[in-house]
């Protein structure tokens, strides 16, 4: 049976199901201490942390949403998101992405550090950044490439953009708006009238639904991800039957044809 993927009753009880197998295989392969491939142990291990986040953030989301939260779970969305895309992104680029990555980490911190200073708070020896890293490019080209990719992850539209998947960096702004204060966070919960009192609800009125299914597709992201870097890739096929099931597995076709073409 192929089923189609959509913002319905069947996706979405289909999607919880597949969530859940999906975080107990993720548990299973952390302890089962998966060999990584020798020549990307820095890449890997980068990988791994942020998988184990990413596993961890869908279980919070679905605890979440399973005990009737429902706007206010939209941060923890945001992030899964972003972690799972973050994932792909350094699955392709590797050491030059973690390098990248450390640069722009080094930008950040310098930042918070500076505005530490602007409020007269006392900044510990031991988070001092130093000097801006500098790098032994190969050459010019290998420069280009890594401005590039610090571009990339420096921000959610660029990293979306590199992707190939711009249509999700409006669904990223939307989750933002729950994520901050705004006019949105207030009028989930209260329903206005003219000349009336306001209804307040105990649940955010806002449905959650497409944000539910939409967590096992962030989960196969991420899974096949660090699935490269794990020999013997023991997730590959759960990963591919829930991608089946879920009614995406377009997603399993382009990562079959990319891997054929780079052969």
């Amino acid at each position: 049976m192929v089923y189609k993927f959509g913002d319905n009753p069947g996706t979405q009880k289909r999607a919880h199901k597949i969530t859940r197998l999906l975080l107990e295989e993720a548990g299973r392969v952390v302890a089962s201490n998966p060999q990584f491939r020798t020549a990307q142990q820095d890449v890997a291990h980068q990988m791994l942390g942020w998988w184990q986040f990413t596993n961890r953030t869908a279980d919070l989301l679905m605890r979440s949403y399973d005990s009737e939260f429902t706007v206010e779970a939209a941060g923890l969305m945001r992030n899964l998101i972003e972690h799972a895309h973050c994932m792909d992104w350094l699955a392709e680029h590797q050491e030059m992405g973690l390098r990248a990555m450390e640069h722009a980490e080094w930008a950040r911190r310098k930042k918070l550090i500076d505005n530490l200073r602007e409020v007269d708070w006392p900044v510990p020896s031991d988070i001092e950044v130093g000097e801006e890293p500098s790098y032994d490019f190969a050459d010019e080209d290998e420069e280009k490439l890594h401005r590039k990719l610090k571009g990339q992850i420096g921000t959610i539209a660029n990293l979306v953009g590199s992707r190939g998947i711009r249509s999700m960096y409006p669904v990223y702004r939307y989750l933002s708006s729950y994520a901050h204060a705004s006019l949105q966070t207030g009028e989930a919960f209260v329903e206005r009238s003219p000349g009336a009192a306001p209804a307040l609800y105990r649940t955010g009125k806002v449905s959650v639904s497409e944000s539910r299914i939409w967590i096992p597709v962030c989960l196969y992201v991420a899974g096949t991800a660090m699935g490269q870097f794990i020999v013997g890739e023991p997730m590959r096929g759960t990963l591919e039957n829930a991608a089946y099931d879920l009614g995406v597995g377009e997603i399993v076709a382009e990562r079959i044809r990319l891997e054929l073409n780079n052969r």
